[in-house]
């Protein structure tokens, strides 16, 4: 009797520990269905058919505001250590503090106080230095598509020429200096296409990167660029694809 009630309890252990693991694997799917969900009809995406935040809003830099981005990222850095550089893109909400850390998990969702968050803040690649500023280089920051306007989704209407044609510069400061890049390229892609390249072996390597980058833009902006520039990559998800992203190539101009 008791061999019996002791395979009794064992088969109900089974049976318990099958189905968590059954309901565990169900919320994992559906959390990762939400993280990573494709919109029903292709053409219905976020920047195209569906515009993100106010497109009528005025264009105005740094300068014409009367701010001085270069103060105030010295100023968030003296807090925050890890606080590198102002992001701004005249015309949205685009207009924030830019971290780094050794990894690129640090931010990815945790906020500046290492507080967990979905959305993290906005990153600068663990392998960038701003430094490199001024030479051949590809300086990548890393924002979350929250499908709202917030962090890098408005980043998503440079899908139409219209939106373009207003906001072709994009501000970033140091506490080193305040520079403009000229937006030259923009694109759906998934992680197959690596534009993430920071370490070129000669000035052809380089060359044939930025090609290859200029080549993927949605539309011909008509800026050129060569193997002397400084090159700017904004990169954020795009759900209409399966591992989606966007991503905004811009390059050096002041």
């Amino acid at each position: 009797m008791a061999r019996d009630n002791k395979k009794i309890i064992i088969v109900i252990v089974l049976i318990v520990v099958i189905a968590i693991i059954g309901l565990v694997a169900f919320i994992i799917n559906n959390i990762i269905n939400e993280q990573q969900h494709e919109l029903d009809e292709p053409g219905q995406e976020l920047g195209y058919d569906i515009p993100v935040g106010n497109l009528d809003a005025e264009v105005k830099d740094s300068i014409a505001l009367g701010r001085d981005l270069q103060s105030e990222i010295s100023a968030v850095n003296a807090t925050y250590q890890d606080a590198k550089a102002w992001l701004k893109v005249p015309g949205t909400t685009i207009d924030t503090p830019i971290f780094q850390s050794t990894d690129n998990d640090r931010y990815y969702r945790n906020d500046r106080d290492n507080e967990k968050t979905k959305w993290g803040e906005p990153y600068l690649d663990y392998r960038c230095s701003l430094a490199s500023i001024g030479r051949p280089s590809n300086i990548i920051i890393y924002g979350h598509n929250t499908e709202t306007d917030t962090h890098f989704t408005p980043l998503l209407n440079y899908k139409k020429q219209e939106f373009y044609n207003e906001h072709q510069i994009i501000e970033l400061a140091t506490p080193e200096g305040c520079y403009k890049f000229k937006v030259f390229s923009a694109y759906v892609t998934d992680t197959s296409f690596f534009y993430l390249d920071t370490n070129f072996a000669n000035t052809n390597e380089y060359t044939t990167f930025l090609n290859s980058i200029k080549q993927k833009s949605r539309y011909d902006m008509g800026v050129s660029v060569d193997s002397s520039d400084t090159i700017l990559t904004l990169s954020t998800c795009d759900y209409s694809i399966k591992d989606g992203r966007f991503v905004v190539h811009a390059k050096l101009v002041q």
